[in-house]
């Protein structure tokens, strides 16, 4: 085998499964840079959840790991309170994302 870095590992709907050139492969380059990077995906209720994303399957689906949600709730008076809360490891469908984010800078300090 060629160097790891360069190879995906796909797997079909169908189950078989073939190592391709990363380098190769358009989709792919633009999503391995993405990997390791923390992330924010917004949901279509609303709810915003950030972590660090691990990886996308050919589904679209998104496992993101150390997640956690933002969530805005109105009150009866009309007051608007963030709740945040921790989801460890989660996986979003593709049919529940709205907008899916990638920090720009992780390693401090941030100039741009």
């Amino acid at each position: 085998m060629e160097d790891e870095w360069t190879l995906a590992k796909v797997v079909s709907p169908d189950g078989t499964k073939e190592y391709v050139d990363a380098d190769k492969q358009k989709n792919l380059n633009l999503v391995k840079d993405y990997v390791n990077k923390t992330c924010r995906i917004t949901l279509i209720d609303g709810r915003i959840v950030s972590g660090l994303l691990i990886c996308f399957d050919y589904q679209g689906n998104v496992l993101v790991n150390n997640a956690s949600e933002e969530s805005t709730k109105t009150s009866s008076s009309g007051s608007e309170t963030k709740e945040t809360r921790s989801l460890g490891m989660i996986m979003v469908k593709p049919q529940h994302l709205v907008k899916f984010e990638v920090e720009k800078c992780q390693d401090p300090p941030c100039l741009f």
